[in-house]
């Protein structure tokens, strides 16, 4: 257990300082996470905020695992939750990305060197990219962010899910797949 580990145990027998040096050492992560998650900035502070009063709330039920894995559990848990009540309400709203990209776009155009058909082209890329991450099915989508944009390793996320990790390699395999045949299609590879 290492040292940030052992700060949730301060924080459990009532050093409220403790959760401030969590929140703060975690928040840039788990924010990340929480946008690649939901793809929705409004979403993503909601989930965030979610995330850390369940934390905070089940401090008790730690155990002596990573933090950042039990962190990441809550979130990826919290999201889960989030999105079958909107499937149960029936008013699933998805961002489309592709419009606020094209209205990002115009308004900010990078100046790093590149053609601005290259920037153009980069960018329309990265927006096919992550609309199509978005499609995929919860059980693809979710290891896939833990591992591509959490750098999770596949033993994590096989512990934050608790599934076995050859059924994340799967997961994540199969997406991989879908993604390139997607993204193939679209780009007229």
């Amino acid at each position: 257990m290492c040292a940030l580990d052992k700060l949730i145990e301060k924080y459990k027998i009532g050093d409220i300082e403790a959760m401030s040096i969590l929140v703060e050492t975690y928040k840039d992560e788990l924010y990340n996470l929480c946008f690649r998650l939901t793809f929705n900035k409004h979403d993503a502070e909601d989930l965030f905020q979610q995330t850390w009063i369940k934390a905070t709330k089940n401090a008790t039920k730690f155990k002596d695992t990573a933090f950042r894995a039990w962190l990441f559990k809550i979130c990826v848990n919290q999201h889960k939750d989030n999105y079958r009540q909107l499937m149960r309400r029936k008013k699933f709203l998805k961002e489309d990305f592709k419009t606020t990209y094209a209205k990002d776009y115009v308004l900010v155009v990078s100046n790093r060197g590149e053609s601005v058909e290259q920037e153009v082209e980069k960018k329309h890329i990265q927006a096919l990219l992550i609309s199509n991450i978005d499609k995929l099915p919860e059980k693809q989508k979710i290891p896939v962010v833990l591992h591509y944009y959490q750098q999770m390793k596949y033993s994590e996320i096989a512990n934050t899910l608790d599934i076995p990790e050859g059924t994340v390699k799967s997961r994540i395999n199969a997406a991989k797949k879908k993604l390139k045949s997607v993204m193939e299609g679209e780009l007229y590879v």
